[in-house]
């Protein structure tokens, strides 16, 4: 059985934590021990989850801050201390696509540049800022954010796909670094979640219909289940990794384009010719393997 209070005595930060994973990894870590700072954009929707975490019986504050913005991240960290006194467990859990979809010739800097700071400057900014104290109490959790999309193409979101790996390569980078002082750096690469920024569940029947076909778990993947991934990184259980990168998608990445037909598995484009109108999607073994 998991520990309840595994995060006792801990504190944590958790960047965009005001919304779908983060707000859920943010309860989490609260029910398993830990304090927790909220930090988003939002001010509304921080302090339902401050609220939230008070309710498991744990201590919480909110920052509202937009982190991407000059200053932001020492300003969170001068909060967070003062208010704690000292952050053992970082979740960079901001992130975003910010929509950005076509080909990379139509794209401009001003979009590079907006993807930069949303999904890889602050992120190097806040660990600056934190690890250093994690290294000298000689225990630390970092766990930051990335997505399958940072590992595998994505040939209408090249830029954002980008800095997605930039982000599991630091990861490798300091975790290596900051390992023998006791902080283990490890992320997290998200896919299929219903999450706000992820639009998929707002398709409507078909693409329901479709998930046993899309993700090999049968299903889409909710904030708890990220959250679940990430209590274990933030916690004594993760002490072997350094520097890892944990797909949590549901098994799409694993697939690598494979998907079951009625009759057969397949990565041929073709494969639609047997979704429509076909009552037996949902069930997902293929009745003969050719």
């Amino acid at each position: 059985m998991v520990d309840q209070q595994m995060l006792q005595g801990r504190v944590a930060v958790v960047t965009g934590g005001g919304g779908g994973i983060g707000a859920a990894t943010c309860r989490t870590l609260a029910e398993h021990g830990a304090d927790v700072v909220v930090a988003d954009i939002e001010a509304e929707r921080a302090a339902a989850v401050v609220q939230s975490v008070e309710e498991t019986g744990r201590r919480a504050i909110a920052v509202t801050d937009d982190l991407t913005s000059v200053g932001a991240i020492e300003r969170l960290h001068t909060r967070a201390t003062d208010a704690f006194g000292h952050i053992d467990i970082l979740v960079n859990g901001l992130g975003h696509h910010l929509g950005s979809s076509g080909p990379f010739e139509e794209s401009t800097e001003e979009q590079w540049d907006a993807l930069y700071q949303t999904n890889l400057l602050h992120v190097l900014r806040a660990c600056k800022a934190f690890a250093p104290a994690m290294g000298q109490a000689g225990w630390g959790r970092i766990v930051n954010f990335s997505s399958v999309e940072g590992i595998r193409a994505m040939p209408h979101g090249a830029v954002y796909a980008a800095f997605k790996g930039a982000v599991d390569s630091f990861t490798q980078s300091l975790g290596v670094a900051l390992a023998g002082r006791g902080v283990r750096v490890n992320c997290v690469a998200v896919d299929k979640v219903r999450s706000e920024q992820v639009g998929w569940y707002q398709l409507g029947e078909e693409y329901e219909r479709l998930a046993p076909v899309w993700i090999p778990a049968g299903r889409y993947g909710e904030p708890e289940d990220v959250a679940k991934v990430v209590l274990f990184l933030a916690s004594d259980m993760s002490s072997w990794l350094v520097g890892s990168t944990i797909p949590a998608d549901g098994g799409t990445l694993a697939a690598g384009g494979w998907y079951p037909t009625p009759t057969r598995w397949t990565n041929s484009p073709l494969l639609l010719q047997y979704f429509e109108d076909d009552p037996s999607i949902n069930d997902r073994r293929p009745r003969t393997l050719q």
